[in-house]
This record gives C-alpha cells, structure tokens and sequence, in this order.
C-alpha cells in the first residue's frame, strides 16, 4: 500500500474502532478491488458480498490509485450529458434486521468533475420508491449533503486529495439515526442526521450500499475501502 493511503489506513480502522465502541462486528462487505484487472468493471465476487455495476461501457472501471494514493480503486462517472448514469452496488452477506451498522470508504474527487452520490438501500422494497432510507451527495461545494435536502449539508473535503466518509447506522431506534464523518487528508464534519420516518422500513433492511453518479453530472470520482460492517454484541 502506498505512504498516502498507508497514512490515512490507521485513522480509518481507528474511526471504526470508535464508532463500534469496541464490540465484536462482522463484516459484511469488503472490497478494495485488487482482484481485477486495470481497465475492467469490479468482479462480482468481492473479498466479502458482491458489487453489481451499471452505466455504459467504461463508466465504471477498475483503476490504480489516483495521484500518489496507490492500490487500486474503482473510478465512476459519466463523461458526458448524454452518458448513462453509472455506478456500483455493494451487497452485503447478509440482512441482519435492525442493528448498528458501519460504512466506511475512501473517496477522491477531481478539480472539475460534478456530484457523487451513496445511497443506503434495501434490496427487498416494500413497494418501488422506498428502496433508500439515506442519501449523501459529495457536492461540488466540497461538502456533503443529505437527502437532496441544500438546507442541510455539513463538512468540507479537499479537491485532489483522498478522504474518509463514515457513516455509522443505528437501525434500532425510529427514525433510524446516521452519525456521519469526514476525515482525512483536509477533510472534516461530523453531523447526527435523523433518517425520514416514512423510509424505517428500508433501514431495518439494510442491505446494499450504492455508490454512483447520475443526471446531470458529469466527469468521474474514485472510491477504494469500501466496508460495511454490523455489530454483534
């Protein structure tokens, strides 16, 4: 692993260690893509779950770390108005029901390209429409917002530069609540974010993480380190 992302790697897990509290946890997602080739859409078969992609050919492709960040990452975009929307679904093990749940990932955004999105979604809908419970946006304004909502957005990141988003999820509780982070490298938030009560349904069955770019952005962003995990205790 290169010194950059080495760097930042210990600050990760101990975030993780923090917003477990030290319990046991499983992990249920897991991918850094260092199976596939350079070039090539992420396998299905990831290090823990599975990734489904969508977009159009060379929308969503393997590639090595950008900058001097090494290791490999997957790059998501749409280079033009006229692209698909594209991206990766991370899909756990498991559905565990409610629980406390922990997303982490790296994130790079270029100078110049639009918005990406993470969607937190349930695979088993109970009716079209409420498959995401939670919606961030890394905006062009280098901050995050939630659920499309620009009166609530919180943080800041650096442009060029690899950073943190952790996203820890009670699930137990109504609404389900989202502790959400930025650190690293420049990049820094914290905000405690009630999810809509009418989506309490798709939190308790948490079970894919969506990572994408849609209409009408365009350029591409890069992701690595994409964890999910569930405490057990």
């Amino acid at each position: 692993m290169h010194t950059m992302l080495a760097n930042l790697r210990p600050g990760l897990l101990a975030a993780v260690g923090l917003l477990l509290g030290g319990c046991a946890s499983e992990t249920l997602f897991q991918s850094n893509f260092d199976g596939t080739p350079p070039g090539q859409p992420p396998a299905h078969v990831q290090q823990v779950g599975t990734a489904d992609v969508f977009g159009g050919a060379g929308q969503v492709v393997v590639v090595g770390g950008p900058g001097d960040t090494g290791g490999k990452w997957v790059q998501i975009g749409r280079p033009g108005a006229d692209s698909d929307i594209a991206g990766l679904v991370g899909r756990t093990t498991a559905i565990r029901g409610p629980g406390h749940y922990v997303f982490t990932g790296f994130f790079y955004m270029p100078t110049g390209t639009g918005l990406a999105s993470i969607n937190f979604e349930t695979p088993i809908p109970v009716r079209p429409g409420l498959e995401t419970f939670l919606h961030l946006d890394l905006t062009r304004e280098n901050n995050v917002q939630i659920d499309d909502n620009p009166n609530v957005t919180f943080g800041s990141f650096t442009r060029d530069q690899p950073f943190i988003l952790e996203v820890a999820l009670d699930t137990t509780v109504s609404p389900a609540m989202a502790h959400i982070v930025l650190s690293g490298a420049a990049a820094s938030g914290v905000f405690d974010y009630p999810t809509q009560s009418v989506f309490q349904q798709a939190s308790q069955q948490f079970g894919d993480v969506r990572v994408w770019m849609g209409f009408p952005w365009s350029g591409f962003f890069d992701a690595t380190q994409l964890v999910v995990t569930h405490r057990t205790n």
